[in-house]
Parts: C-alpha cells; structure tokens; sequence
C-alpha cells in the first residue's frame, strides 16, 4: 500500500468507519489508521481529528470502540 491512491484509500475507509464523541461541544471523529509505509514504527494510530485539532495516539487498547466517550477521549491527552 505506497501508492498514494491506496493510501487516499485507507484513510478515507478509517473515516468513514469512525467513532463521533462530543466533548464541550466539540465534534471529535476517532479512527484507527493502520500502520502506513513511510511511518518508520509500522504501529496503527487511533486518530482523534476535530475541526480544530488533530492528535494521534500510537498505545492505544484494542477494544478502544467500547470505551465510554469520556475514557476514549482522555487517551488523546496521554502521553
């Protein structure tokens, strides 16, 4: 998956199978975007991306759909 129509691919199939959280009114999509090829730790990220900000999380559980909105949320402030 290097050409860059794949790769167009694969994030917009992450988006289209997001989670919606809204926190303080905020629209939050949280997706999991699989390990890219120029990516040099070859990890899947969950992606949280609002309207204003985007963070990435790279140590995330697997079973992150089933989290309640305000634990899913706080990952995105781990560090």
């Amino acid at each position: 998956m290097t050409d860059p129509q794949s790769l167009a691919n694969a994030l917009r199939e992450a988006q289209r199978t997001a989670r919606e959280v809204v926190v303080d009114g905020d629209r939050w999509l949280v997706y999991e975007l699989p390990a890219m090829p120029f990516d040099r730790r070859s990890s899947p990220s969950l992606v949280f991306e609002s309207e204003h900000a985007m963070r990435r999380v790279r140590d995330f559980p697997s079973g992150w759909r089933l989290l309640s909105d305000t634990e899913l949320f706080a990952l995105s402030w781990a560090v």
